[in-house]
C-alpha cells in the first residue's frame, strides 16, 4: 500500500468516526432533556413532600418498633440503629446517595 492510499484511508476512517461522533452528539442532544425532565420532577416533588402530624407519629412508630423488634431479637444496639437508618431514609439521604453514584468514576477490568 502507498503512503497516499494510507492516507487516503486514514482520512475516510477520521470522517467515518466523525460523522458517528455527531450521530452520537445529536442522540444525546434530543434524549438527554427528555431524560432529565423525568428525574427532576420527582427530585422536586420529592424534596417538597412535607409530612402531615400523623404521618410523622405514624413514620416515627414504625422505625420506633423495627429498632425494638431488632433489640429484642438480640441485635446490638449499635447494630441496630444503623439497620434503622439505611432502611428509613431521608429525601436529602436519597439525593447525597444518587449524588455520590454519579460521581464515581467509572473503572473498567482489562479483559486480558
Amino acid at each position: 500500500m502507498t503512503e497516499e492510499e494510507k492516507c487516503c484511508k486514514e482520512h475516510e476512517t477520521e470522517e467515518a468516526e466523525i460523522k458517528e461522533l455527531k450521530e452520537v452528539l445529536k442522540t444525546v442532544r434530543e434524549e438527554v432533556p427528555g431524560l432529565l425532565k423525568d428525574i427532576v420532577g420527582p427530585l422536586k416533588e420529592l424534596m417538597t413532600t412535607t409530612m402531615t402530624e400523623e404521618q410523622a407519629k405514624e413514620k416515627a412508630k414504625a422505625i420506633a418498633a423495627f429498632y425494638k423488634e431488632l433489640v429484642v431479637a438480640g441485635i446490638k444496639e449499635e447494630d441496630a440503629i444503623d439497620l434503622v437508618k439505611s432502611q428509613f431514609l431521608s429525601p436529602s439521604d436519597i439525593f447525597k446517595l444518587l449524588a455520590s453514584q454519579t460521581r464515581r468514576p467509572k473503572t473498567y477490568e482489562s479483559s486480558e
